[in-house]
């Protein structure tokens, strides 16, 4: 069996959009009480606390402390205290920061529901005068059922069949989105993702970059979108008007009851809009890369990168940009799904300083050195190419298999794919040998 998820947007009413709110209030507010109880407790000397406990305790005061959290789904405070505890149990085990509030912030938040609460329909089936009415033509779309609320149309089916076993509606912006956790079966995965089920050929090591997305051995060499910086003039440019409208821009003024404008309003949703819009295109790229990479090799070799040590450094916004960690994150669990296999270089591997033909490590190499001019060999190869065939040979050191080389067809094949994904490619000459 295979979990999947899948993004629907919802369509709902201004009533529907009210609930939401609601119960992304009512979720936060039992997040930031059981925080602030196991906080109290644990300094009081009890230990052993769960979020199990701390939800029993909140349902005996909730009546009379927090009516309001009945209007909507048990699910909006009962499930908080379960993330509650995952994020004590991540602190605990060193993956992650001791847990933090969860602030109200414009645009933000989610809540969960159980898989005995959901229910779609093709049908409206909330409003009686429309049971007739011929309005979803095609069944191009779905009802998705809420407690207490009815049914929220969806912009999309979902094209999953399976159990669903779990759904987190959460707000980004002006839209919510809901996303739906389904298990089923390897034939209904093959029916789904056509492309898991192509033949693969050969391994590909693939290095990282910033003036290129990455380079692959295979002398392909994915183009960097700069999605950001396409992007980062009209950002700026809202971020100023934003700053010169009416609103708290100190604690003292916001205690002193500092109201926000409407148009501050306005123009907060525009910049938001903005931002979502860079992140969109960003995720589609990688995406969509991913997916090409996966679905085309048998073994594929990454390098481990500080991601967090880049970001101190003049480039952050660049590596950030990048993305470097999403991208290796969804190429190792698609590599799952497919059956691909994942090697991940040492972080102190020196794939860019190391010769690719002879093994001499060129300790002099330098950021501004694109070519890499062996002094022991004479090899003379694009950095970044010479990195890649690095990785490369670290997948058959490990394995101890030699994967063929995709034939030209295969290559052309692959070219394809990039340029009908609209992803930008060009071919770097493989280097030559010469003597110095």
């Amino acid at each position: 069996m295979i979990t999947v998820a899948h993004r629907i947007q919802l369509m709902p009413n201004n009533k529907q959009k009210t609930y939401f709110r609601k119960a992304i209030g009512c979720c936060r507010l039992a997040y930031n009480w059981g925080l602030a109880e196991w906080k109290r407790r644990y300094k009081e000397g009890e230990r052993g606390l769960s979020g199990r406990k701390l939800r029993n305790g909140f349902n005996a005061i909730r009546c009379e402390q927090f009516p309001f959290t009945y209007e909507v789904t048990k699910y909006a405070t009962a499930h908080a205290f379960d993330d509650l505890q995952t994020a004590y149990t991540n602190f605990f085990e060193h993956r992650a920061d001791y847990p933090k509030p969860h602030r109200k912030k414009d645009g933000e938040g989610s809540f969960y529901l159980g898989n005995d609460a959901i229910r779609l329909s093709d049908t409206h089936k909330g409003l009686k005068h429309l049971k007739k009415v011929v309005h979803n033509v095609g069944c191009k779309r779905q009802y998705v059922n809420i407690p207490n609320l009815g049914y929220v149309k969806m912009s999309e089916r979902l094209r999953f069949n399976g159990k669903i076993l779990g759904v987190k509606i959460s707000q980004d912006g002006e839209r919510f989105l809901a996303s739906f956790q389904v298990q089923i079966t390897e034939e209904e995965y093959r029916r789904t993702h056509p492309e898991a089920s192509r033949e693969k050929h050969g391994a590909v090591g693939i290095d990282l970059g910033l003036k290129e997305a990455m380079m692959l051995s295979d002398g392909i060499a994915v183009s960097n979108p700069r999605t950001l910086r396409k992007h980062q003039r009209k950002i700026t440019r809202l971020s100023r008007q934003l700053s010169k409208r009416q609103h708290a821009k100190t604690k003292q003024e916001r205690l002193q009851g500092v109201k926000r404008s409407n148009n501050y309003k306005k123009l907060s949703r525009h910049l938001g809009k903005e931002q979502r819009h860079v992140a969109s295109i960003r995720r589609d790229f990688t995406q969509k890369l991913t997916t090409i990479l996966t679905t085309t090799y048998e073994a594929i070799a990454i390098e481990d990168l500080n991601v967090k040590g880049m970001q101190r450094s003049k480039l952050a916004k660049s590596v950030s940009d990048m993305a470097f960690g999403e991208l290796r994150r969804q190429i190792e669990y698609k590599a799952a799904m497919n059956g691909v296999r994942v090697e991940v270089a040492d972080r102190f591997f020196a794939s860019s300083k190391t010769c690719h033909v002879c093994g001499h490590k060129h300790d002099d190499l330098t950021l501004r050195n694109r070519t890499y001019v062996c002094p022991h060999c004479g090899t003379v190869i694009d950095r970044d190419l010479n990195a890649a065939l690095n990785l490369l040979c670290l997948i058959t050191s490990k394995v101890g298999t030699d994967y063929p080389e995709l034939t030209p067809a295969d290559l052309t094949a692959l070219h394809s794919r990039f340029t009908l994904n609209g992803i930008a490619t060009s071919k770097v000459e493989t280097g030559r040998q010469r003597k110095l």
